[in-house]
């Protein structure tokens, strides 16, 4: 298991529920003000890495493994953890806002029609997440744990948050985006898989910045520490 310890597992679980339940949420309840959501993650993201230390997201996990910093099959395990993470944050999400919850979209990340409709749509989608995604883990492998690992977490959401959200709803986080799908449908709900959800697109981009995070890093930082 490598990294992949108990603890660490527990403290990915319940961090990355804690950070998609307070995004999502905030995103839903104040009708999808990117704002909002942008500050929700940041303060989020601070607050779960001080208390319980760790990505909370797999493109984050995956950088490290790829710069060499974590075992290549403790960073599965963890990336496991992550995803179950982000299914009972947006369970919690559908607990708190109920039926109007899922009638809005539990806050399932979506591409613009505009995106969607446009002849090269896909592909702008696809760079708009994985330059946030690459900026997210360039942030969390300079800032290589502790408190400034959160803060840096934190600003980098909000970033991204602010920059793409009209785009296609800010993911930056698989977790954060495949948790309110599948609590989608455990409320009866059809899936958005086929329609403005586009998963593919979220996870094409999110490891395609998270591989030139984990490969470019060490080009200007090649003695930073980072923790797996």
């Amino acid at each position: 298991m490598g990294s992949a310890t108990v603890p660490r597992l527990t403290a990915e679980v319940i961090g990355t529920a804690m950070l998609v339940f307070f995004g999502v949420a905030s995103l839903v309840t104040s009708g999808g003000q990117a704002f909002i959501g942008a500050v929700a993650f940041l303060v989020t993201a601070a607050v779960a890495v001080w208390v319980f230390g760790g990505h909370f997201n797999p493109w984050i996990t995956l950088a490290v493994a790829i710069k060499g910093a974590l075992d290549w099959v403790g960073a599965a395990i963890i990336i496991v953890a992550q995803l179950v993470g982000g299914v009972i944050g947006a369970l919690f999400v559908w607990a708190v806002t109920g039926s109007k919850g899922v009638n809005d979209g539990l806050g399932v990340t979506r591409l613009s029609p505009d995106i969607v409709n446009a002849d090269t749509g896909f592909i702008t989608a696809i760079l708009a997440e994985a330059l946030a995604v690459f900026l997210l883990c360039c942030v969390v492998l300079a800032a290589g744990g502790g408190t400034n690992s959160g803060i840096g977490m934190g600003l980098a959401y909000a970033a991204g948050t602010l920059a793409i959200f009209a785009v296609t709803g800010a993911s930056l986080n698989f977790a954060r985006s495949l948790g309110p799908d599948v609590v989608m449908l455990f409320a009866g709900e059809k899936a958005d898989w086929e329609n403005f959800g586009r998963l593919w697109v979220y996870a094409v981009s999110g490891i395609l910045g998270a591989a030139l995070a984990g490969l470019l890093y060490p080009l200007w930082r090649p003695s930073a520490e980072v923790r797996g």
